[in-house]
């Protein structure tokens, strides 16, 4: 019963689409090489978490330009592969901004 009930509330929110954005973000976090340097919950080859990330920013959305131009334009993120509005998205989930 238990678990019927987890699937039902699963799959509710996924037909109403709540889930839809920050699924795209983390999938761009991932496929960006994101997360080569960073984990979810602690630090990894030297690089926040992206809890960390959350903490320190608050869901600034003023930043997410800021850091997406450091990133695409800087040296700091050699794991990075990707096109300047995939990193936007990548950012956007990084530090909790929608």
């Amino acid at each position: 019963m238990k678990k019927s009930s987890i699937a039902l509330a699963t799959a509710s929110v996924f037909a109403l689409g709540l889930s839809g954005p920050a699924v795209a973000d983390e999938g761009a976090f991932k496929s960006a090489g994101c997360a080569k340097c960073h984990d979810a919950e602690k630090k990894k080859k030297g690089a926040p978490s992206v809890k960390d990330m959350q903490g320190q920013f608050k869901g600034d959305k003023g930043k997410i330009d800021s850091l997406t131009s450091l990133i695409v334009k800087g040296k700091d993120h050699p794991e990075v592969d990707a096109k300047e509005p995939d990193v936007k998205k990548a950012v956007t989930f990084a530090i909790g901004a929608k």
